[in-house]
């Protein structure tokens, strides 16, 4: 019995009217590909979670076909051609049969199908549902069970290495992905496939590369440390918002994590420890653990020493070791810290000025001002003023500079040289006013002392102006300071009083 012959015509016809049912493929004797393309369509069209991606797969593999019908049709008439040469003819050997050739989809692993349909299924819901790690598994599972379907390269397979590839790069396993596409463009390469499939694989493959290049820009080579990189960036993240947030000991807690994140990371010495470790002691620092703070900012020195960096590193942990000194009462070992500290902002500003060598000379000049050196302690606020006008208007720490204007002033009014202090509050106000509209601690600190002096002078409707502003900013600024805000009560309520009192006074006098 011999096989019916195909025509080409009729193969393309059937793609035309029937095609996304598989019709061509059956009337090829590729049942295996019909009955997929067939359940694409059922699936497609009832609509269930996926249908939309089975849809997609379908048209291209539609488009593929064109190509792939020609293909078919030249494989069976070169079968058809053996058989004529090797088997005798009918009327020799009229009692043997011709079999047709036997179809190759028939040696697949259907079992393996089975499972790589259902897994496609659960992975589309999974990359839907944007769990990218689920996603990766999944996929993982769909490649394994391809290459037992077809035990070799074929367009399927490129397909689902892609599809793995894609998932890969979502979930910042670079590497992986890179491995997985390369595979794809190969196998692609390999068979012809469509230049629309191929282009996909491309475009995925320059972005994950692009990706590896940033990874490996930012100290990390491999998909294990791309994962401790994300660690990093995660602690980094929670301690600046906890920072943000006014809670120390939580920052503090998250700059712990992200020192030993970074040493994991790294492998021991490197300059995001050094970064870390010079917050960790400062954040030690303001909550008052002064042991703590003191072993980080040593440990962060000996590492800079270690990998030879410049002062700029070293500067931060050099200062909190300063203020650490001048809270014990060394009063010696933090003048000579912050006279280093002083060395290195100016060198690092290139002889210039910047907020570090502001900072640095107002620290020092604190120092003076509480150990009683106020000629010191005045010479030193002057030139950080100096430094400070050489700012350009309106950038920088706005804090440090209302900060440093205000002990200035407070160095003035201690002295009763009222006018200066005035100037300087007032220039404090200027640039809270500029950079927060005036509400900031700063801002209440200077209200405060603008208070006092206008109450000194006898001006007590506006003392009592500065002393009402304070408590509100106080209220709104620094809520759990209760003896700022009680301090700011009596200050309004003595003020107040003797407002009362002129008043009666006034009342009282004979008139004239």
């Amino acid at each position: 019995m011999t096989p019916l012959p195909r025509r080409r015509s009729f193969a393309y016809l059937l793609w035309l009217v029937g095609g996304f049912i598989g019709a061509h493929r059956f009337y090829l004797g590729s049942y295996l590909g019909g009955a997929g393309q067939m359940g694409l369509l059922g699936y497609g069209i009832a609509g269930p979670p996926g249908s939309r991606f089975c849809l997609a797969v379908l048209l291209p593999w539609m488009l593929f076909d064109l190509w792939w019908i020609h293909r078919r049709m030249d494989q069976l008439q070169a079968q058809g051609q053996d058989e004529d040469e090797e088997t005798p003819s009918a009327a020799a050997r009229p009692a043997s049969l011709r079999h047709a050739p036997r179809d190759a989809a028939k040696d697949y692993d259907l079992a393996a199908l089975a499972e790589a349909n259902k897994l496609q299924e659960r992975f589309v819901a999974a990359a839907e549902a944007g769990d990218w790690a689920q996603a990766v598994a999944i996929g993982e599972q769909i490649v394994a069970a391809t290459r037992r379907v077809f035990k070799g390269p074929h367009q399927n397979l490129a397909m689902t290495l892609c599809m793995l590839g894609q998932a890969c790069y979502q979930s910042d396993a670079f590497d992986k992905a890179r491995s997985s596409l390369e595979e794809s463009l190969s196998i692609g390469r390999m068979l012809g496939m469509p230049a629309e499939d191929m282009d996909v694989a491309r475009r995925a493959l320059d972005l994950t590369l692009v990706a590896i290049a940033q990874r490996k820009a930012r100290g990390a080579a491999s998909d294990d440390q791309g994962v401790l990189l994300k660690l990093l960036d995660d602690h980094e993240a929670r301690y600046r918002a906890a920072l943000a947030q006014g809670d120390l000991k939580s920052a503090e807690q998250s700059c712990a994590e992200a020192i030993a994140a970074a040493r994991r990371l790294h492998g021991g010495a490197h300059r995001s420890v050094v970064l870390h470790l010079s917050s960790h002691a400062e954040l030690c620092r303001r909550l008052r653990w002064n042991e703590k703070a003191q072993a980080s900012a040593d440990e962060a020195l000996a590492v800079a020493a270690q990998l030879g960096l410049d002062d700029s590193w070293r500067r931060g942990p050099t200062n909190t070791l300063a203020l650490l000194h001048a809270a014990a009462g060394r009063a010696d070992e933090a003048e000579a810290l912050y006279k280093k500290t002083i060395a290195m902002a100016v060198a690092e500003a290139g002889g210039g000025s910047s907020d570090g060598v502001v900072r640095a000379f107002n620290n020092l000049a604190f120092l003076y001002a509480e150990s009683g050196q106020d000629a010191k302690a005045e010479l030193c606020y002057a030139r950080a003023l100096v430094h400070l006008d050489k700012l350009p208007p309106g950038e920088g720490d706005a804090e440090l500079h209302s900060d440093m204007l205000n002990n200035f002033a407070s160095l003035f009014m201690a002295r009763r040289d009222f006018p200066r202090a005035r100037e300087l509050f007032e220039r404090s106000l200027g640039i809270q006013q500029r950079n927060c509209r005036g509400i900031s601690s700063s801002a209440a600190n200077a209200h405060n002392d603008l208070g006092l002096i206008a109450q000194e002078e006898g001006d007590l409707r506006q003392a009592l102006v500065h002393f009402k502003r304070t408590l509100l900013l106080n209220q709104i600024c620094a809520p759990d300071h209760f003896r700022n805000i009680d301090n700011a009560q009596r200050n309004i309520d003595s003020v107040s009083i003797a407002l009362a009192a002129v008043a009666r006074a006034a009342r009282m006098e004979p008139s004239t």
